[in-house]
């Protein structure tokens, strides 16, 4: 054996390398501290190394006996030279295998042959041979497209799938600018911009790339960009994954039109339509039809290219297990589907014409809405035998929500007209539908012409007084479906307010009248609310069809003659006949002219000062409507306005009367004319009606009036006949900012409870107490009272109809606050009005 120590040097235990030497038999003698460490054996080991153990394969040499193995080599065994390096495993102690670059080379130490190992550990290079080839394997075999592209945008490298995606070979793709994937729009160049920017942010991004698949097709890529950047930190390649993403480009363009279409309220039919129309267009191997159940009955909601034979099958079937598979879709609400028509045994007459279309399979899918109701199936027809694919079921499962949505705004929509259209109380149709009905028969009148009945129940409000407003409209219920009952064939009964019902009838003169007095029968009949019996009575006013009348002069003559009835002492009807209106008084023919006057805007607004007693100012101003009728001349108030109540115009007066004023406001305002507020009169009828303070608002708003400025006046019959309506009305008008005057004070039968309930600003004194007013006497200690109560209130106080100097006197004396009347100035136009502002003088009333 030779001497170790003079094998082993510091040099050889510093080498990287693993160093061995091994005599004939291969048992090894030395072991440096790499070759000890790689082997895990302890330089002691000496018994336990053999080459034959630690390279159990690689250390046969071609021709040599295996005695290695046996880790006996037989006397003189030559070990061939390994010069140039190979690859081995080396088994390590503990039994793990270790790639290693392996050199052998035969040495003659005194004459006594050796072999001698080296040997380096090639995990790391062995690592990324496998990492390499792991790498091809996955760019090569993964169905999503990988490029490389050099620092100058070129393609060095390309998968399969890129190639298969753009229907061009890899070595076409080879050095080709990154543009080459671009489909040759207007939109190229802003994709490029945009990936040159992203780029230079050193940051991986994604950017969707418009392109042409195979045969010039459409192709959207979702490209996933990561560069790559060497040790001085210069570019040195970039990978980009491309992702497919045309089907989930064409859904969501699908599904935000057919969202557009929606928002732009499209007829069902007509997004139904486009629906189909646009999946045939994304996925051409089918048809598309959308199949409604109304009534339990099938009908075509919406289809593409199906031919009409099979559109036509279907109509008037149930939707039930025998309409087939769409029926059976809606019946179950379960998906059906029929790979194979030629195989299918139900629904045989179907099947037939399926075939005779060219049809051969079919996948129908159920709408179901969001409270669990089937509206319909959505159905996919192919020409080839079978199942729908992955990318078909992508696309009805959107589709089916969408069409859902579109159902569900179609029955919104028809809910709201109905809902638009229909007493909430009765159910029956309401002065808006009567008004449309009207319009319609004005552009298409019937074959048969309509009579109108219009039914007024007599004395109604003191029932509701006496009842409450719940008990009053249980008993409108009642009435109604006794009314209902009481008309007969294509009668039409209206609710159009109130206690005012319209009857739309075919029947002739005769007929009418048997109507008329069976209507006035049933009214007569009591009727029981809550175990107490209530009679009524009602009276009609009836027009018949003329030559030349439209609808619009057949309700203003059932008015007329509905007047005429009540005149003739109620619970009667009475017929239209062209002589009533010769007969009639003046209150008829001014409720016609009215009715014109105000559509016609042809009546005007003037103002009458209110002066602060106290400093002279000008306090404000009240709106009082005028009508110079170019026929009947000029109309008092006093005339005009109960008419206007009592056929219910009065809303659209007062609502014009508060547009005017608030229009005038904003004009003085916009002068520098100073006038502190404006007062308008609504009555008590308006004060009942919900929109007054919807539209008090609107009018605020349009004007750009402050709402201090605007000041409502009420009068006490509001507060008698429907206390709470008024209190919240008030409130709320309060609310807004808008001043509150109770008008004519002290001529009602109010309590001082109610007034001091309602958030009263101001009070007027009637101008009736002016008549006899003086220094003394009991006209003067009511006036002192309704001031000291207004006062006690907190409420300005205003006597009306003042007309003399020693009314001034007397009202400044007892306190009062402002006065208006003749003494002040008449109601002017607006014209005098800003000249009685600008030439008077403003000084204190003196007191006497």
């Amino acid at each position: 054996m030779p001497d170790i120590t003079r094998i082993a040097s510091s040099l050889l235990e510093k080498l990287p390398l693993a160093v061995m030497m091994a005599d004939v038999s291969g048992q090894v003698i030395y072991a440096n501290a790499c070759a000890s460490r790689l082997t895990g054996y302890d330089p002691a080991d000496r018994e336990e190394k053999w080459l034959g153990r630690l390279f159990p394969e690689p250390m046969r040499p071609t021709g040599t006996p295996a005695a290695w193995d046996a880790h006996i080599a037989p006397p003189g065994a030559a070990c061939g030279a390994t010069r140039n390096g190979s690859s081995a495993t080396l088994r390590r102690r503990d039994g793990l295998g270790l790639p290693v670059r392996l050199w052998r080379e035969g040495v003659d130490w005194d004459g006594v042959p050796y072999e001698l190992i080296t040997f380096q550990d090639r995990t790391e290079e062995e690592q990324a041979r496998e990492d390499g080839a792991i790498s091809a394997l996955i760019m090569q075999a993964t169905d999503r497209g990988i490029l490389v592209l050099d620092p100058q945008y070129r393609i060095t490298h390309a998968n399969r799938a890129v190639a298969s995606l753009l229907g061009m070979t890899v070595d076409a793709l080879r050095h080709a600018p990154f543009g080459t994937l671009l489909s040759g729009a207007e939109s190229d160049i802003g994709t490029l911009r945009q990936f040159r920017r992203q780029l230079s942010l050193r940051t991986g991004f994604e950017l969707d790339v418009h392109t042409r698949g195979p045969q010039g097709t459409d192709l959207w890529l979702r490209c996933a960009v990561t560069p790559h950047f060497g040790d001085d930190g210069a570019l040195a390649d970039i990978i980009v994954i491309l992702h497919d993403i045309t089907h989930d480009r064409q859904l969501r363009d699908l599904q935000r039109d057919v969202v557009e279409a929606l928002t732009d309220q499209f007829s069902l039919r007509e997004m139904l339509d486009f629906m189909c129309r646009r999946i045939e267009l994304i996925a051409p191997d089918c048809m598309a039809v959308v199949m409604l159940s109304t009534g339990a009955i099938l009908h075509a909601g919406g289809h593409g290219a199906l031919p009409m034979p099979v559109l036509q099958a279907f109509e008037g079937l149930e939707a039930s297990t025998a309409g087939g598979a769409c029926g059976t879709a809606i019946a179950t609400a379960e998906e059906v589907v029929i790979p194979d028509f030629s195989q299918e045994t139900r629904w045989a007459a179907l099947r037939d014409v399926a075939a005779q279309q060219g049809l051969a399979a079919e996948w129908a899918v159920p709408i179901i809405l969001r409270n669990g109701d089937v509206a319909g199936s959505f159905s996919l027809y192919f020409r080839t035998p079978g199942q729908p694919d992955r990318w078909h079921r992508r696309i009805v499962n959107a589709c089916v929500h969408l069409a859902m949505l579109a159902v569900e705004q179609q029955r919104s929509r028809e809910s709201i007209i109905r809902l638009s259209y229909t007493d909430r109380l009765t159910g029956l149709p309401n002065r808006a539908w009567l008004h449309r009905r009207m319009a319609e028969l004005a552009a298409r009148p019937p074959v048969v012409p309509l009579s109108v009945l219009i039914i007024d129940l007599d004395r109604f409000r003191k029932i509701v007084q006496a009842l409450g407003q719940g008990r009053a409209d249980q008993l409108l219920l009642e009435l109604a479906d006794r009314l209902r009952h009481g008309i007969v064939g294509r009668d039409v009964l209206i609710r159009t307010e109130g206690d005012e019902f319209v009857v739309l009838t075919e029947e002739s003169s005769a007929d009418i009248t048997l109507l008329a007095e069976r209507i006035i029968h049933n009214l007569e009949e009591p009727l029981s609310v809550d175990g107490i019996p209530v009679s009524l009575s009602g009276s009609i006013g009836i027009s018949t069809p003329d030559d030349g009348q439209d609808m619009e002069e057949r309700l203003r003559q059932a008015y007329t003659a509905l007047a005429q009835a009540k005149k003739a002492g109620r619970c009667c009807y009475r017929f239209f006949h062209p002589s009533m209106n010769r007969q009639a008084d003046d209150h008829v023919i001014l409720a016609s002219a009215l009715r014109e006057a105000i559509a016609d805007n042809r009546l005007t607004l003037v103002y009458q000062p209110q002066v602060d007693l106290r400093t002279g100012a000008l306090h404000g101003v009240e709106a009082l409507s005028r009508w110079n009728d170019p026929v009947l001349g000029m109309v008092s108030p006093g005339r005009f306005i109960p008419v206007a109540e009592e056929t219910g115009q009065i809303r659209e007066l007062g609502i014009w009367s508060l547009r005017v004023a608030c229009e005038q406001m904003a004009d003085w305002i916009a002068r520098g004319i100073k006038v502190p507020t404006v007062s308008v009169n609504l009555s008590a009828i308006q004060f009942q009606d919900p929109e007054l303070v919807a539209q008090l608002g609107a009018i605020l708003h349009q004007t750009g009036v402050p709402p201090e400025r605007l000041i409502v006046e009420l009068t006490e019959t509001a507060m008698i006949e429907n206390f709470d309506q008024t209190l919240a009305t008030a409130t709320a008008i309060r609310n807004l900012g808008i001043g509150l005057s109770m008008d004519d004070f002290g001529t009602g039968y109010s309590s001082l409870s109610n007034l001091a309930g309602l958030p009263i600003s101001e009070v007027k004194i009637d101008r009736s107490f002016m008549n006899g007013f003086g220094s003394t006497g009991n006209v003067r200690q009511v006036v002192t009272a309704i001031i000291r109560i207004g006062h006690t209130l907190g409420m300005t106080v205003i006597a009306e109809g003042v007309e003399e100097a020693e009314q001034c006197n007397q009202l400044r004396a007892i306190g009062c606050d402002v006065i208006q009347g003749y003494y002040f100035g008449r109601p002017m136009d607006t014209a005098a009005l800003d000249t009685w502002i600008s030439e008077r003088r403003v000084e204190p009333v003196p007191v006497a």
